[in-house]
Protein backbone atom coordinates (compact mmCIF):
# COMPACT_ATOMS: atom_id res chain seq x y z
CA UNK A 1 0.00 0.00 0.00
CA UNK A 2 3.16 2.15 1.06
CA UNK A 3 4.29 1.26 -2.50
CA UNK A 4 1.26 2.57 -4.65
CA UNK A 5 1.05 5.87 -2.75
CA UNK A 6 4.71 6.02 -3.24
CA UNK A 7 4.46 5.53 -6.56
CA UNK A 8 1.72 8.01 -7.58
CA UNK A 9 3.14 11.43 -6.17
CA UNK A 10 5.78 10.69 -8.36
CA UNK A 11 4.04 12.22 -11.58
CA UNK A 12 4.74 14.94 -12.43
CA UNK A 13 2.55 17.32 -14.49
CA UNK A 14 4.18 19.51 -17.63
CA UNK A 15 4.33 23.36 -17.12
CA UNK A 16 2.36 25.50 -19.63
CA UNK A 17 4.34 27.43 -21.33
CA UNK A 18 3.83 30.91 -20.75
CA UNK A 19 2.14 33.19 -23.57
CA UNK A 20 4.27 36.18 -23.84
CA UNK A 21 1.56 38.47 -26.31
CA UNK A 22 -0.75 38.10 -22.98
CA UNK A 23 2.21 39.21 -20.72
CA UNK A 24 3.31 41.30 -23.16
CA UNK A 25 -0.08 43.01 -23.58
CA UNK A 26 -0.72 43.63 -19.59
CA UNK A 27 2.93 44.93 -19.52
CA UNK A 28 1.71 47.85 -21.87
CA UNK A 29 -1.72 48.32 -19.99
CA UNK A 30 0.18 48.73 -17.18
CA UNK A 31 2.43 51.15 -18.73
CA UNK A 32 -0.61 53.12 -20.54
CA UNK A 33 -2.23 53.37 -16.44
CA UNK A 34 0.60 54.30 -14.93
CA UNK A 35 1.51 57.47 -17.86
CA UNK A 36 -2.65 58.41 -17.43
CA UNK A 37 -2.45 58.28 -13.19
CA UNK A 38 0.26 60.69 -13.51
CA UNK A 39 -1.02 62.90 -16.07
CA UNK A 40 -4.11 63.04 -13.88
CA UNK A 41 -2.61 63.79 -10.68
CA UNK A 42 -0.67 66.50 -12.73
CA UNK A 43 -4.06 68.20 -13.32
CA UNK A 44 -4.93 67.53 -9.83
CA UNK A 45 -1.70 69.86 -8.37
CA UNK A 46 -2.22 72.12 -11.13
CA UNK A 47 -5.82 72.39 -9.99
CA UNK A 48 -6.00 72.93 -6.35
CA UNK A 49 -2.26 74.97 -6.40
CA UNK A 50 -5.54 77.53 -8.11
CA UNK A 51 -7.63 77.16 -5.83
CA UNK A 52 -5.52 78.26 -2.94
CA UNK A 53 -8.69 79.24 -0.77
CA UNK A 54 -9.30 75.80 0.84
CA UNK A 55 -7.39 73.39 2.01
CA UNK A 56 -7.04 69.99 0.02
CA UNK A 57 -6.57 66.82 2.13
CA UNK A 58 -5.52 63.76 0.02
CA UNK A 59 -7.37 60.66 1.01
CA UNK A 60 -4.64 58.41 0.14
CA UNK A 61 -7.96 56.43 -1.80
CA UNK A 62 -7.04 58.28 -5.07
CA UNK A 63 -9.00 61.28 -4.34
CA UNK A 64 -8.71 64.78 -2.34
CA UNK A 65 -10.70 67.01 -0.77
CA UNK A 66 -11.89 70.19 1.03
CA UNK A 67 -14.47 71.08 3.72
CA UNK A 68 -17.08 74.01 2.78
CA UNK A 69 -18.83 73.38 5.41
CA UNK A 70 -17.32 71.27 8.47
CA UNK A 71 -19.22 70.18 11.44
CA UNK A 72 -16.76 69.23 14.38
CA UNK A 73 -19.77 67.22 16.07
CA UNK A 74 -20.92 65.56 13.38
CA UNK A 75 -21.46 61.67 13.38
CA UNK A 76 -20.15 59.68 10.64
CA UNK A 77 -21.95 57.27 8.43
CA UNK A 78 -20.91 53.52 8.56
CA UNK A 79 -21.90 50.57 6.86
CA UNK A 80 -25.71 49.99 6.40
CA UNK A 81 -26.82 53.28 7.13
CA UNK A 82 -29.29 55.14 4.52
CA UNK A 83 -28.14 58.87 3.93
CA UNK A 84 -29.38 61.45 1.58
CA UNK A 85 -27.12 63.86 0.10
CA UNK A 86 -27.03 66.28 -2.93
CA UNK A 87 -24.16 66.33 -5.69
CA UNK A 88 -22.61 68.64 -8.24
CA UNK A 89 -20.23 67.40 -10.72
CA UNK A 90 -17.85 69.95 -12.27
CA UNK A 91 -15.02 69.28 -14.79
CA UNK A 92 -11.56 69.89 -14.25
CA UNK A 93 -11.87 72.83 -16.34
CA UNK A 94 -14.97 74.84 -14.92
CA UNK A 95 -17.54 72.99 -17.05
CA UNK A 96 -20.55 72.05 -15.34
CA UNK A 97 -21.69 68.58 -16.08
CA UNK A 98 -24.33 67.24 -13.48
CA UNK A 99 -26.27 70.25 -11.40
CA UNK A 100 -27.69 69.85 -8.16
CA UNK A 101 -30.69 69.78 -10.10
CA UNK A 102 -30.21 67.03 -12.52
CA UNK A 103 -29.04 65.00 -10.21
CA UNK A 104 -31.52 65.57 -7.37
CA UNK A 105 -31.32 64.59 -4.06
CA UNK A 106 -29.26 61.12 -3.81
CA UNK A 107 -30.09 58.23 -0.98
CA UNK A 108 -27.79 55.08 -0.65
CA UNK A 109 -27.11 52.68 1.64
CA UNK A 110 -23.40 52.92 3.02
CA UNK A 111 -21.33 50.03 1.44
CA UNK A 112 -24.22 48.15 0.34
CA UNK A 113 -25.42 49.67 -2.81
CA UNK A 114 -23.11 50.14 -6.08
CA UNK A 115 -21.66 53.69 -6.92
CA UNK A 116 -18.50 54.68 -7.75
CA UNK A 117 -15.25 54.47 -5.71
CA UNK A 118 -14.53 57.75 -4.80
CA UNK A 119 -18.12 58.44 -3.61
CA UNK A 120 -18.12 55.32 -1.65
CA UNK A 121 -15.17 56.43 0.29
CA UNK A 122 -15.80 59.91 0.32
CA UNK A 123 -19.04 59.48 1.35
CA UNK A 124 -17.79 57.67 4.98
CA UNK A 125 -15.27 60.82 6.21
CA UNK A 126 -18.31 62.85 5.86
CA UNK A 127 -20.69 63.92 8.57
CA UNK A 128 -24.25 65.46 8.43
CA UNK A 129 -24.95 68.92 7.39
CA UNK A 130 -20.97 68.94 6.24
CA UNK A 131 -20.19 70.04 2.54
CA UNK A 132 -17.12 68.51 0.91
CA UNK A 133 -15.82 69.58 -2.64
CA UNK A 134 -14.39 66.43 -3.68
CA UNK A 135 -11.74 65.71 -6.71
CA UNK A 136 -11.71 62.26 -7.64
CA UNK A 137 -9.63 60.80 -10.07
CA UNK A 138 -10.54 58.59 -13.28
CA UNK A 139 -9.52 55.91 -11.44
CA UNK A 140 -12.03 56.04 -8.73
CA UNK A 141 -14.09 58.04 -10.69
CA UNK A 142 -15.94 56.75 -13.99
CA UNK A 143 -12.92 55.01 -15.48
CA UNK A 144 -11.93 54.81 -19.00
CA UNK A 145 -15.31 54.29 -19.95
CA UNK A 146 -16.90 57.49 -18.93
CA UNK A 147 -20.56 58.09 -17.77
CA UNK A 148 -23.72 56.62 -19.52
CA UNK A 149 -24.77 60.17 -21.23
CA UNK A 150 -21.30 61.00 -22.07
CA UNK A 151 -20.87 64.13 -20.44
CA UNK A 152 -18.12 62.80 -18.46
CA UNK A 153 -15.86 61.37 -20.81
CA UNK A 154 -12.68 58.52 -20.56
CA UNK A 155 -10.08 58.69 -18.02
CA UNK A 156 -11.42 62.36 -16.82
CA UNK A 157 -10.81 63.56 -13.71
CA UNK A 158 -13.95 65.04 -11.85
CA UNK A 159 -14.87 67.66 -9.03
CA UNK A 160 -17.73 66.57 -6.78
CA UNK A 161 -19.52 69.00 -4.32
CA UNK A 162 -21.26 67.28 -1.95
CA UNK A 163 -23.41 67.84 1.22
CA UNK A 164 -24.35 65.52 3.44
CA UNK A 165 -28.10 66.25 5.04
CA UNK A 166 -29.34 63.09 6.68
CA UNK A 167 -27.72 59.79 8.39
CA UNK A 168 -30.39 57.10 9.12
Amino acid sequence: MFLLTLGGCNKTEARRAVNLTKVSELNKTIAINKRIFLEEQNLIKKYIELDSTLAYINSGKGFWYAYLIKNDNSVKPIRGDNIVFEQELIGLDGTILYTKKDLGLRSYVVDKEHIIKGLKEGLKIMGEKEEIKFIFSSFVAYRMNGDASGRIGSNEPIISKIKLITIN
